[in-house]
């Protein structure tokens, strides 16, 4: 952080309170929880903590979820209590819930590199990790596997991030031409190093989010929406998507962020030119890297080398000594987080290291994949990204039931901004919880859609007997 937070900084969070209780109760479940969950990422500042004695502090995700989830139990309660699980996501949920125990209870000895300390866990800390892997992980998903249920409530959310992007884009290109100080000048602080900020002789915004990288990624993403939109003819706060869609791809081409644009080269056309389908398979495909990335990596499966070779040719040596060092850094971490495979070494970077003989840290946990294998094993691992990867995998096996091709299309552009967002926590962190309210959207929705095929299959079933029946009476008479 550089800067100090002002007043405002922490006057937005009890304001956020009632407005977001507001926006839940004025609109229906499906608009009302895409637009307070957007509004919330991308309006309230990073880095604020608020400390409760005896919970966990509270920070932007989790006052998000929270006010989001408490909304939903006032005012949309009949759509939480109408939810059930199939038993794949229960044991996910279940891996979170007893992993974060076991967790705990297996951290109990403090560790010491040189001059620091790296303290036990308690099993006090029990209740701090449920807590959080519940806000976190837990209620996102099931806020969205709950709120939308149906093509409309689908399409509403499609409609609302892109409209969110569409707005937000005016932020961002101030901070294309002024440099990304909206934070400090709102919110009196910068919420990450400035210097990362400046890429190609320009600068690559941030806005109020945590990271340029995520906004750049929310770009992509919303792009993948309006392309989706466009196919089904469907507008955006009265744009055609077509028009939203090219102008979200020309602001992230500008906005310096390569991995994302590359995102959106791939996606895009996918959803313009190629049946939902193969979209999906696509979605699959990149999206279960991140649930076998590690395994590859520790079987020597990844072509490190030659991924060196290329990016040196295209980017330059500067680009490359990053990748090296990331590569470098995971080789490391994995090793130590393999001490401890099932259940993590927990919290407080004990998983991280340290220079034995100063005590600093020199770990750099760039992928969230590395973070969560560290901290929690493969127990937690499996039971976060299970959560995110299984609606994939459910939608490639029953996409052709879905009746309608304007759902079906819906559906396959939805997975892949849910493979994408998969794929990008190999080399990126876990800036925000949208990945999993749209994993648990894309469950919800398909889970609704196919509930109506089916009543309506029993409705005819049920029609063309009762009218054989009276056929059968009046040859009788």
């Amino acid at each position: 952080m550089e800067g100090a937070p002002n007043i405002l900084s922490r006057l937005v969070f009890f304001l956020w309170v009632p407005f977001c209780l507001w926006g839940m109760k004025r609109w229906p479940p499906a608009r009302a929880t895409a637009a307070m969950s957007l509004v919330g990422v991308l309006i309230l500042p990073e880095l604020v903590t608020f400390s409760v004695p005896g919970i966990p502090d509270f920070y932007k995700p989790t006052i998000i979820v929270l006010w989001v989830f408490l909304g939903a139990v006032f005012f949309h309660r009949e759509r939480l209590s109408s939810v059930s699980f199939p038993w794949q996501l229960k044991w996910c949920i279940g891996f979170l819930l007893v992993g974060a125990v076991f967790t705990v209870l297996l951290n109990t000895d403090p560790l010491n590199y040189g001059s620091s300390y790296v303290p036990a866990h308690r099993p006090y800390d029990i209740v701090h990790l449920l807590i959080k892997r519940i806000l976190m992980i837990i209620l996102p998903f099931v806020l969205g596997l709950s709120m939308f249920r149906s093509g409309a409530e689908l399409r509403v959310l499609l409609q609302t991030f892109v409209a969110a992007a569409l707005l937000y884009s005016i932020l961002q290109i101030a901070e294309m031409v002024l440099s990304p100080q909206l934070n400090r000048w709102v919110y009196g602080f910068h919420q990450h190093s400035f210097a990362q900020t400046m890429r190609g002789g320009g600068f690559r915004p941030m806005v109020f989010m945590s990271h340029g990288l995520a906004l750049a990624m929310f770009t992509t993403l919303a792009t993948i929406a309006a392309a989706a939109l466009h196919k089904v003819g469907a507008k955006v706060i009265d744009v055609p998507a077509k028009w939203a869609a090219g102008y979200l791809g020309a602001i992230l081409a500008t906005s310096r962020s390569v991995a994302a644009l590359l995102y959106a080269f791939v996606a895009v056309p996918l959803v313009l030119f190629v049946s939902p389908r193969r979209q999906v398979f696509v979605a699959l495909a990149i999206g279960s890297l991140l649930l076998t990335y590690p395994a590859a990596r520790s079987l020597g499966l990844i072509p490190v080398d030659d991924i060196n070779a290329f990016v040196l040719d295209q980017y330059g040596v500067e680009k490359v000594g990053s990748l090296t060092v990331r590569f470098e850094n995971e080789a490391e971490m994995l090793d130590k987080a393999l001490e401890r495979l099932w259940f993590g070494w927990g919290w407080f970077c004990r998983a991280c290291f340290y220079d034995p003989w100063s005590g600093a840290l020199i770990s750099i946990r760039d992928g969230a994949w590395i973070a969560t294998l560290g901290n929690t094993g493969i127990i937690g691992f499996i039971g976060h990204f299970g959560l995110l990867v299984f609606p994939v995998w459910v939608l490639w096996r029953r996409i052709s039931r879905v009746p309608k091709v304007a759902n079906r299309r819906l559906l396959a552009a939805l997975a892949l901004m849910v493979g994408l967002s998969c794929f990008d926590l190999i080399p990126n962190g876990n800036f925000n919880t949208i990945s999993l309210l749209l994993a648990g959207a894309l469950y919800g929705s398909l889970d609704g859609l196919l509930r109506e095929a089916a009543l309506a299959r029993r409705r005819r079933r049920a029609e063309r007997a009762r009218a054989a029946q009276e056929a059968r009476g009046a040859l009788a008479t």
